[in-house]
């Protein structure tokens, strides 16, 4: 994990409720396996990753999603502003641009907002959008 802090904003959210949470973690394959499908169809995005794209996919989504999680529970985001800037020092050796990141949460949040109830999903999406905003800044610095 980083130790590097950023001046991004970062003011502390309110856990999300018991119910959001749970039905977040009980549609957490479904968010996963959705979200990699669709970036699969962003061709030129994983291409270079050739037969291992989907396992690669795969493994970083199920990484979000154990971050996620841990922020959703606790109002964290130095959780998930660590991954990020771990994401941002480690992927580019992979072959992952900082836009497919970006590309990449962007689709894991219409696919959170199409999988949960919309009570549930408005409570995590301050969580999202906060990751997406914040990848943003780190796609254009880049």
């Amino acid at each position: 994990m980083s130790t590097k802090k950023s001046n991004f904003p970062k003011n502390e959210l309110s856990p999300v409720s018991p119910e959001a949470l749970t039905s977040f973690q009980e549609n957490e394959d479904t968010i996963i396996k959705e979200t990699v499908r669709r970036s699969l169809e962003r061709v030129q995005e994983v291409a270079h990753h050739g037969e291992i794209a989907q396992e690669l996919l795969t493994a970083g989504l199920d990484f979000t999603t154990k971050m996620m999680e841990a922020a959703l529970s606790t109002g964290e985001l130095a959780l998930l502003e660590d991954e990020l800037e771990w994401a941002k020092d480690r992927l580019p050796h992979d072959g992952v641009e900082m836009e497919h990141v970006l590309n990449r949460l962007k689709i894991y949040r219409d696919v959170v907002n199409e999988t949960l109830p919309s009570e549930y999903a408005d409570e995590i999406n301050p969580f999202l959008n906060w990751m997406i905003n914040y990848q943003q800044t780190l796609t254009e610095e880049n």
